[in-house]
């Protein structure tokens, strides 16, 4: 589907946004006559769609062919084409040389943070750097606000139960629960467990008698699915953490360590 240059761009933000995996491929070198000028670009998905062009012809078809070998390799790459009928060539009569560049993106990663407090303003930055797409909710406006929290990508003024209602994490994505004095932690967790979302890790802060107490209780519910049974509570890895910034690592470590499939993590719930 051939689309202006600038919705390219605006549709690869919006894929990260969502989460979804693509190949941009880019003509960063068009000499000569060839139909695929340079800035050129088009997205290629694992399903075998795309968008935008890279000019069209046998050009564009040998760069989906690439496409689907990077969602594969999962490599960026840089390939040149001759478009020529000569030996060297790809079989077009237009002539010149076309160089592309092939960038892989993988599924975002995203972190839900209930809670915008003090730590939330530590862990943002540490989860930002390391590529997790952060969305912050808070039911109050003077914490959840983007000049507070500016490395979150979105911050959002909402009241939990409200968000929840059509909250739908992806299997890749992280929730982590420390609303304002733990009033709405419980509510949030037990919300979570009705719906049975599917998540890579859920953690929630709190003292290891009342994560007790929250889990039994949600336990009896009897809800369906093992995603109580899974929850990193007290959250954060042991590493004797004492300050906001410390609890902050400590959380971030391990929620690597699940993301890479450590085994034998040291959390603190086990402590």
């Amino acid at each position: 589907m051939e689309i202006p240059v600038f919705e390219v761009l605006k549709k690869a933000v919006e894929n990260q946004q969502k989460g979804i995996a693509f190949v941009m491929a880019t003509v960063v070198e068009g000499v000569e006559k060839t139909p695929g000028r340079t800035g050129f670009k088009i997205l290629s998905y694992e399903d075998g769609t795309s968008q935008g062009t890279v000019g069209g012809g046998k050009l564009e078809l040998l760069v989906l062919d690439k496409c689907k070998e990077i969602h594969k390799t999962k490599q960026h790459a840089m390939l040149e084409f001759e478009l020529t009928e000569t030996s060297q060539g790809i079989g077009m009569v237009c002539g010149g040389v076309a160089k592309v560049y092939f960038e892989y993106y993988p599924p975002t990663k995203k972190a839900y943070i209930f809670g915008a407090g003090h730590l939330c303003r530590s862990l943002v930055p540490i989860l930002n750097s390391i590529g997790f797409y952060c969305v912050v909710i808070d039911n109050r406006e003077d914490f959840a606000n983007k000049e507070r929290i500016p490395t979150a990508k979105e911050v959002l003024a909402v009241d939990y139960m409200q968000y929840l209602k059509t909250f739908s994490p992806k299997v890749n994505d992280a929730v982590i629960i420390f609303s304002h004095g733990h009033k709405y932690d419980y509510d949030i967790l037990e919300n979570l467990c009705s719906k049975n979302i599917n998540v890579k890790y859920l953690g929630m802060i709190g003292s290891k008698i009342k994560v007790a107490e929250a889990v039994t209780k949600i336990q009896q519910k009897k809800f369906k699915g093992s995603l109580i049974d899974n929850i990193y509570a007290p959250i954060g890895l042991n590493i004797g953490k004492t300050t906001t910034q410390e609890i902050a690592i400590a959380i971030t470590a391990e929620i690597l360590a699940v993301f890479n499939g450590v085994k034998n993590i040291h959390s603190y719930r086990d402590k």
